[in-house]
């Protein structure tokens, strides 16, 4: 089994709040908080370039998941 750390954003915009989840995946929190970091980043600058910055809230979190490493099989 090996662990890794999945990148997930809360943002709400203009009223509508999502879930956002990465499509990669981390083999270390540290990579995975960087991530969250630069993603967040990223939303605040599309939403001040579309003049949507009215961004009422966005949290970040890695999610842990134990997954059996497919590789050490073959």
């Amino acid at each position: 089994m090996i662990e890794i750390f999945i990148p997930v954003l809360f943002v709400c915009l203009n009223g509508n709040c999502n879930f956002m989840q990465s499509q990669f995946q981390y083999k270390t929190e540290a990579q995975c908080r960087v991530s969250v970091d630069n993603q967040k980043t990223r939303i605040t600058e599309i939403a001040q370039q579309a003049n949507q910055d009215k961004i009422t809230l966005l949290e970040g979190t890695c999610v842990n998941a134990h997954v059996e490493d497919f590789k050490r099989k073959i």
